[in-house]
C-alpha cells in the first residue's frame, strides 16, 4: 500500500514538472507564435501545450478564432515621402517560411514584412494620387501587401491600409507647369559652414590640419563669397537659400513676437515671405533634405526630410521639443534618439580631445550652464553636440536611402561659434588673455576642424559614391587673426556682427565642374540659390541673377513667387514653459536685460526692434534714407532703451546733415544705455565738429556724454585735453582727476594733470603729478626734463 502510494505521488509530481514545462496558460485574445528558423508553429487555445522546439516567441491578437494584425507602419512613395498607414487584416501563418522572410520573432518579422510590402506598393503613389483619391490609394497600397502575403505563404484576409497623412501633406502637391520644366540632374550635397574663412582655412590647409578641404579646393571650384549687410547668420542664411535680400523674405533677427501670446521667441519659418530653395524643388516634385538651417522651425513639408533649427541648436534648445520640430512627423522619436546618442556620444572622453586638463567634477556641471557664453568648456560642449547631431541626423538619412535626394543641405553652425567663444585665445595669444586659459583652449579651434575637414571628408565619399556633386559654402567670413574678438562673446546679437569679415568662401565639386584651385573666383550670396537650382535641373529664379562662377548654366527661369504659400504658423506654446524660454534668450543676449519681452498692446506685430533696427541699416545701405530713419524709429517706439537703434538712426542722421541736435542726443542716450564703443563714437564725433570749426557742438556733445558717464576715464581725459586747449585750466584738472580716478596706474593722466596745475600755478602739485606718472612709466624723456633743475 505504502508502494502505491508512493508511485501516485511520484506519478504525480511528474506530471505537475511535466506541466509546468510544457503547459502554458495565455490571455485571452492572444496566440503565442514560436519560430525556430523558418519553421513556425501556433497556439492560439488559452490552454496549451509548449512545443519541444519553441524557438523564439511572441504573442499577437486573434479575432475570430484567426490571428489579427492591426497596426502603423510607415511606407514610401515615389517622392520620398512618408507614408503613415493602418494595416489590418486576419490570417493564417505559415508553418514553413520562406528564404527572404525578415529575421526576429515572428510579431517584429511580420511587421517587417508588411511594412517593406507598403513601402514596395507605394512606390507607384505620388503625392498628387494620395491626395486625390487617399482611399483609393489605400486600397491598391492594400492589395499589393495582400499578394505579397500570399506569395509568402500567408494566408491572409480583408487587408486594408488606411492612408493617414499628416497636416500639411496638401503642400506637397506638384506644379505640372514647374514639374514639366525640370531637368534630370545629379545629387547635390551642401554643406553651409556658418563663419568659414580662407584667411583661417588656408592656414590649416597649409599645416596638414585639413587635407580633405585641400583635396576639394585643389579639383572644385573655388572662390570668396560676399556676404549681405548686415552680416548676422538668419538674415543671411535666408538670402542664400532664397536668392533674395532680407527686405523681401523678410527674416530680419533672430527672434520675433509670437502672434498667439505676443511673447518674444526665436524666429520662425512662417515668418519668411519668399520661397526657399527646398520650396522650389518640392513644387517641382524633386527631393530634398534639409538639416539644421536658420529660421526653420516649424519644419516646412518637403519630398524627404525637413529637420528645422529648434531641434538643437547653440543658443536654443528646449528640453520637450515642440510639435513641428521634423518634416514628416514620424521621424521624430527616431530624430529624438539621434539626439540622445550625440548628447552621450559627447562625453568626458571626447571633451578631454579638446581639453585634457577637464576633471570629472567640471564635466558633470557643463550640461547644467543655461548660459553656454558663460564658459569656454560649456560652449564647447553645446557646439560638439550640436555639430554631432545634425551629421548623425543626416548621414543616418543618406545611408538609408537606395538613391540620395536631389538636394540635401546640412547646415553646421559650430565653426562660427568656435570664433565667437576662442579666438580671443587663438595663437598668437593676445595681451586680454590669462596664461592659463591661453594654455587651456588656443588649440581647440585647430582641433575642431580637423574634426570638420573629417566630416567633409565623409560627405565627399559619399558624394563621389553616388556621383553627386558637392558644395561647401558659408555666410560670411570671421576674423581669427586682426581684429579678432579680445574676449568671450557675451551678448550674442550685440556682438556677433562685429567679428564677422565680408568675404566668405565656396567650393564646388563634381562631374562637369572645372577646377579653379586658390578659390580665386569670386561671388555674392545671393547666386547660391540660383547656384543651386542650376546644380539640380531646376528653373532659375527670375531676379537672382546668374549662379556663382564655376557652376553649370542656369535654366529658363520661373517664378516661384507666384506659387508660394507661406509656411503655416507654429503651435502655440505650451503654458509653463515661456518664461523659461525667455530667461534663456535673455542669458544669450538675444534679447536685452531691459528689452520688452512681449508686443505693445494693441498689436499683431511679430517684427520686434531688433528686426526694425536691421532693416534700417539695410535701407540705409541702400541710400534709402528717409525709409532707415522711420525703421530706427519704428524700433525705438518698441524699444525706447535699445541702443543701437540710437546709434544708428544718431549716425544716419549725423552723416546725412540733418537735425544735429537729435543726432547727439541719441549718440548720448546710447552711451547712456549701454551702448558698446559708444565712448569712441562721441570723441570721434566731437573730433568731427571740431574739424567743420563747429567748437560749441563740439564741447555741448562732451559734456552731455560726461553727465550720463562721469566716471569714463576716457570721456574725461578727451574733455580734459579740449578745456586745456580752451585755457579752461580748472576744469581741465577736475576732468585729469577723474581720468585718475578711474585709471588710478595710468600715467597719461598725471601728466596731463601736470600740464594743468601748471597752468593754474601749482608748481609743487604739478612736480608731484610728474613723479607719479614717472613712477607708473619711467619712459618718459620730455617729463623728465621738466624735473631738472
Amino acid at each position: 500500500m505504502r508502494a502505491k502510494s508512493l508511485l501516485i505521488a511520484t506519478l504525480s509530481v511528474a506530471v505537475a514538472i511535466l506541466a509546468a514545462i510544457f503547459v502554458r496558460v495565455q490571455p485571452a485574445g492572444c496566440a503565442m507564435v514560436f519560430r525556430r528558423g523558418d519553421s513556425v508553429v501556433v497556439r492560439s487555445q488559452r490552454v496549451y501545450l509548449r512545443p519541444l522546439l519553441t524557438g523564439i516567441r511572441c504573442c499577437t491578437k486573434t479575432a475570430d478564432g484567426r490571428l489579427e494584425f492591426d497596426q502603423s507602419v510607415i511606407a514610401m512613395s515615389a517622392t520620398a515621402d512618408e507614408v503613415p498607414l493602418r494595416v489590418r487584416f486576419t490570417y493564417v501563418a505559415p508553418t514553413t517560411l520562406p528564404s527572404d522572410w525578415p529575421a526576429g520573432d515572428w510579431c517584429g518579422a511580420l511587421r517587417a514584412r508588411v511594412a517593406a510590402s507598403a513601402s514596395r506598393a507605394s512606390a507607384a503613389e505620388t503625392a498628387e494620387t494620395l491626395l486625390s483619391d487617399r482611399r483609393a490609394a489605400g486600397d491598391r497600397i492594400a492589395a499589393g501587401i495582400a499578394a505579397e502575403l500570399t506569395r509568402a505563404g500567408v494566408r491572409a484576409d480583408a487587408v486594408s491600409a488606411r492612408v493617414d497623412l499628416p497636416p500639411g501633406f496638401e503642400r506637397l502637391r506638384a506644379v505640372p507647369e514647374l514639374a514639366k520644366e525640370a531637368h534630370a540632374a545629379r545629387p547635390v550635397i551642401f554643406i553651409g559652414l556658418d563663419g568659414a574663412d580662407w584667411q583661417l582655412l588656408d592656414e590649416y590647409i597649409a599645416d596638414g590640419s585639413m587635407p580633405n578641404l585641400k583635396r576639394l579646393a585643389a579639383t572644385g571650384a573655388g572662390g570668396v563669397l560676399e556676404t549681405d549687410y548686415p552680416p548676422l547668420s538668419p538674415l543671411v542664411w535666408t538670402t542664400m537659400m532664397t536668392g533674395v535680400g532680407p527686405l523681401d523674405h523678410a527674416i530680419l533677427d533672430f527672434t520675433r513676437f509670437n502672434p498667439f501670446t505676443h511673447d518674444k521667441e526665436p524666429i520662425t519659418s512662417d515668418e519668411r515671405r519668399a520661397p526657399a530653395v527646398w520650396n522650389m524643388l518640392t513644387s517641382a516634385g524633386k527631393r530634398t533634405a534639409v538639416f539644421g538651417l536658420w529660421a526653420t522651425y516649424a519644419a516646412e513639408p518637403v519630398h524627404g526630410l525637413n529637420v528645422s533649427d529648434r531641434l538643437f541648436t547653440f543658443l536654443y534648445s528646449d528640453t520637450h521639443k515642440p510639435a513641428g520640430v521634423i518634416w514628416p512627423p514620424s521621424r521624430q522619436q527616431w530624430s529624438d534618439r539621434m539626439l540622445a546618442d550625440a548628447e552621450r556620444n559627447i562625453d568626458v572622453v571626447r571633451m578631454r580631445e579638446y581639453l585634457p586638463s577637464l576633471t570629472d567634477d567640471e564635466f558633470a556641471a557643463l550640461s547644467k550652464r543655461e548660459n553656454p557664453y558663460a564658459d569656454p568648456a560649456a560652449a564647447l560642449r553645446r557646439i560638439l553636440v550640436e555639430t554631432e547631431v545634425y551629421d548623425r541626423l543626416a548621414e543616418s538619412y543618406l545611408h538609408g536611402l537606395a538613391a540620395l535626394p536631389d538636394l540635401t543641405i546640412i547646415y553646421l553652425q559650430g565653426t562660427d561659434t568656435i570664433g565667437h567663444v576662442f579666438a580671443p585665445f587663438a595663437p598668437p595669444k593676445q595681451p586680454q588673455a590669462s596664461q592659463s586659459d591661453y594654455d587651456r583652449y588656443n588649440a581647440v579651434p585647430a582641433h575642431y576642424f580637423r574634426d570638420i575637414d573629417r566630416l567633409l571628408g565623409r560627405y565627399a565619399e559619399i558624394a563621389a559614391r553616388n556621383g553627386a556633386m558637392l558644395m561647401i559654402a558659408s555666410d560670411h567670413g570671421f576674423f581669427w587673426r586682426e581684429g579678432r574678438p579680445t574676449q568671450i562673446s557675451s551678448t550674442a546679437t550685440a556682438t556677433a556682427a562685429k567679428w564677422h569679415r565680408k568675404q566668405g568662401i565656396y567650393v564646388i565639386q563634381g562631374a562637369g565642374i572645372g577646377p579653379a584651385p586658390g578659390h580665386p573666383l569670386l561671388g555674392s550670396v545671393r547666386q547660391v540659390c540660383a547656384t543651386l537650382l542650376a546644380l539640380t535641373g531646376s528653373p532659375s529664379l527670375p531676379i537672382a541673377g546668374s549662379p556663382l562662377p564655376g557652376a553649370p548654366k542656369s535654366y529658363a527661369p520661373y517664378d516661384y513667387a507666384r506659387i508660394f504659400v507661406r509656411a503655416a504658423s507654429p503651435p502655440p506654446p505650451s503654458s509653463g514653459g515661456t518664461s523659461e524660454d525667455i530667461a534663456k534668450l535673455k542669458a544669450l543676449g538675444y534679447i536685452g536685460s531691459g528689452e520688452s519681452t512681449r508686443a505693445a498692446n494693441g498689436t499683431n506685430d511679430t517684427k520686434t526692434a531688433g528686426a526694425f533696427n536691421n532693416e534700417g541699416l539695410i535701407l540705409r545701405n541702400e541710400h534709402r534714407i528717409d525709409e532707415a530713419l522711420a525703421a530706427f524709429e519704428r524700433s525705438l517706439a518698441l524699444d525706447p532703451h535699445y541702443a543701437s537703434a540710437m546709434w544708428n538712426e544718431s549716425e544716419t542722421l549725423f552723416n546725412a546733415g540733418r537735425d544735429l541736435d537729435r543726432a547727439d542726443a541719441l549718440l548720448i542716450a546710447a552711451l547712456q544705455n549701454g551702448m558698446a564703443d559708444a565712448v569712441s563714437y562721441v570723441i570721434t564725433r566731437s573730433i568731427a565738429y571740431e574739424k567743420q570749426q563747429r567748437s560749441d557742438r563740439s564741447l555741448r556733445l562732451l559734456n552731455g556724454a560726461v553727465a550720463v558717464n562721469a566716471n569714463e576715464p576716457e570721456l574725461r581725459m578727451f574733455r580734459g585735453r579740449y578745456r586745456m586747449d580752451a585755457h579752461d585750466c580748472a576744469g581741465a584738472l577736475d576732468d585729469f582727476r577723474a581720468a585718475q580716478a578711474g585709471h588710478p596706474n595710468d600715467p597719461l593722466s598725471y601728466a596731463s594733470a601736470a600740464l594743468a596745475q601748471m597752468c593754474l600755478g601749482d608748481d609743487a602739485g604739478a612736480r608731484a603729478s610728474i613723479e607719479r606718472s614717472l613712477q607708473l612709466d619711467p619712459n618718459q624723456p620730455m617729463l623728465q626734463k621738466m624735473l631738472r633743475p
